[in-house]
């Protein structure tokens, strides 16, 4: 009886395992190094049967990219993988809308760099299989991932230049021959509002001639319930804009590559994107674009917009992507949360045009980009003036200007200076005063301006060449105020003699000067002397010179009690005043004591 059971439980296992119908998967480089070529090994197979190919790097955050065809092998880009990433690849089989066979197990290949006398080269290794993760539910009814994005996240391929190393594991022959046609690379799809859809890629063959590309549009759910729809377009554009879509439904998009009605390639590169519904569209629209540049390659750009208050808690990250104008290959990338409404772009070059875009990735995972801005960083000029000096002259309505060149310019190439002069830095240099100088002195006297008001100057260089250096440098300065006007007093020192030798000496201060007069001091000097008859001073005009001693001078200088050092001399106290604690007088020693002892 146990026999028995055995023999059926043996029997049904046995039945239980199908047989596989893709087989024997492997990975290696195409001759060119420019692909990862996937081949496998299938049994006959109905007509129509075809083979969906996705692959995606090995982080938490990668999302699968996927291929279609009805061949036994596809062609991944090499290029959109960096070195040291592990590319896990999985096949699944199906037939119309029946899937035949879901995903295999996952094959790994690791991408790698090796250094040889000639560069950098990249290779692949394939890695021994690992078990299948939890099967995922057909295309056709599975979650809407945002495909669009994931391929528009790798639109651009990576700067490789140098050839790719062979791989070092089984080197069979390659899996297309000369003249394959190959799919398009980098297809993608860009949601610009609930029913309209960009569709953009690269040619995998560029430069062959009368190549056209087929796309087709399947229309995979009907939520809203429409009728579904597919349709089929025939361009030689490498993009075009598709509308009419039906917001909120799921679509699968393929493209493959043609040169006649006979010669089509027999893979298919494919997207899938999901439409948003109205309320949950955004896109950037009021962009302010502003630009500050010191140096030609120091700069920063500031991006600004708006977000309507609905959308306020919605918006989960923006991705900022940028790129010179002609060269838009290789994008620069900046990733930030969706709280923030503005960005800085930074090493930047200026007097260039860049092509700007920015997807919006909403908490509901659609992915919306807002169309491609352009703009133009300012022209840095290089100034030619190292500084300019103002020296003030005891008119005050006059200046002399004087500058030094930088040290790059060479003195012997200057043909002469223009000095634009303007009290408003704003005006077209049409408005403002020019006075050319045609010979090579750095220097200029300004007369006739106007006292305590502000001027801007700026100097640029003419070249015997008759080019002229514009500086970007504007100097600011200010003329000197003459408004308090002298008050003329009389003398209002006198004296009297009270008594032999004995003078009594009187004086007043002028109001101006009156209310912060502390202190005062008293000098004389004594003059005697023994004269002839002929130098008596009555004979004629005499005038002699009263010498006094310094030490005879008093003065009481101001000082905070505060402050560690208060300003006085060494033999010199701080005291406080009484009207003001915060500040005090210089008391030498010697007077605070005999104050101190009267």
């Amino acid at each position: 009886m146990k026999r028995l059971l055995l023999s059926l439980l043996f029997g049904y296992l046995t039945v239980s395992q199908p047989i596989p119908l893709v087989k024997d998967v492997i990975a290696r480089t195409t001759q060119d190094f420019n692909f990862i070529a996937v081949q496998w090994q299938k049994d006959t197979q109905p007509h129509g049967t075809m083979h969906t190919v996705r692959h995606k790097s090995g982080s938490d955050q990668a999302v699968w990219k996927y291929i279609k065809t009805d061949r036994s092998h596809v062609m991944i880009p090499l290029s959109m993988y960096e070195e040291g990433d592990s590319v896990h690849i999985q096949i699944k089989t199906e037939n119309g809308a029946q899937i035949v066979e879901d995903w295999t197990k996952e094959i790994v290949v690791h991408v790698s760099k090796k250094s040889s006398g000639e560069g950098t080269e990249k290779s692949v290794r394939s890695a021994p299989l690992r078990p299948t993760p939890p099967a995922a539910a057909p295309l056709s009814l599975a979650p809407a991932p945002s495909h669009h994005n994931q391929h528009h996240h790798h639109q651009q391929p990576h700067n490789h230049h140098q050839p790719a190393q062979q791989p070092q594991t089984h080197t069979g022959p390659l899996v297309h021959a000369p003249g394959t046609l190959l799919p398009p690379l980098h297809f993608t799809a860009n949601i610009m509002n609930p029913t309209t859809v960009q569709l953009s890629w690269q040619p995998a063959m560029p430069g062959k001639q009368d190549i056209y590309y087929l796309v087709n549009v399947k229309q995979l759910t009907t939520a809203s319930g429409s009728t579904l729809q597919n349709q089929q377009i025939k361009t030689a554009a490498t993009s075009f804009t598709l509308g009419k879509m039906i917001a909120g439904e799921k679509y699968e998009m393929t493209i493959r590559s043609a040169t006649s009605q006979d010669t089509i390639s027999g893979t298919a590169s494919i997207v899938e994107i999901t439409m948003p519904r109205e309320d949950d569209y955004f896109e950037i629209g009021n962009l302010i674009i502003s630009s500050h540049f010191r140096t030609p390659t120091q700069g920063i750009v500031n991006l600004t917009w708006e977000v309507p208050p609905t959308m306020q808690n919605r918006i989960a990250s923006y991705n900022v992507e940028y790129s010179e104008t002609g060269n838009n290959r290789y994008w620069q990338k900046i990733q930030f949360h969706g709280a923030s409404s503005s960005a800085a772009l930074h090493h930047l070059k200026s007097n260039t045009e860049y092509l700007l875009r920015i997807k919006t990735v909403l908490a509901n995972n659609i992915v919306t980009e807002s169309g491609q801005f352009r703009f133009r960083t300012p022209r840095v000029e290089t100034n030619p003036i190292h500084k300019v000096d103002v020296i003030y002259s005891h008119d005050v309505n006059s200046v002399k200007l004087q500058w030094m060149l930088e040290p790059h310019i060479r003195q012997e190439n200057v043909a002469g200076y223009d000095v634009y002069l303007s009290q408003d830095k704003d005006l077209p240099d049409s408005q403002w005063k020019l006075v050319r100088l045609n010979n090579k002195e750095s220097h200029l006297s300004l007369e006739d301006l106007k006292s305590s008001t502000v001027y801007f100057v700026r100097v640029n260089v003419r070249n015997t060449d008759g080019s002229v250096i514009r500086a970007p440098s504007v100097y600011r300065f200010k003329t000197i105020d003459n408004t308090e006007e002298e008050e003329f007093e009389g003398n209002s020192l006198a004296y009297r003699n009270v008594a032999p030798g004995e003078v009594e000496i009187r004086w007043t201060f002028p109001k101006s000067i009156l209310d912060s007069v502390i202190a005062h001091g008293v000098n004389h000097g004594t003059d005697v002397r023994t004269l002839s008859p002929h130098g008596h001073p009555l004979a004629g005009p005499h005038f002699e010179q009263m010498s006094h001693s310094e030490t005879e001078f008093m003065r009481i200088v101001s000082c905070n009690p505060d402050e560690i050092k208060s300003g006085c001399a060494w033999d010199e106290i701080c005291i406080n005043r009484v009207e003001d604690r915060n500040k005090g007088w210089c008391i030498s020693n010697t007077l605070r004591d005999s104050i101190l002892n009267s």
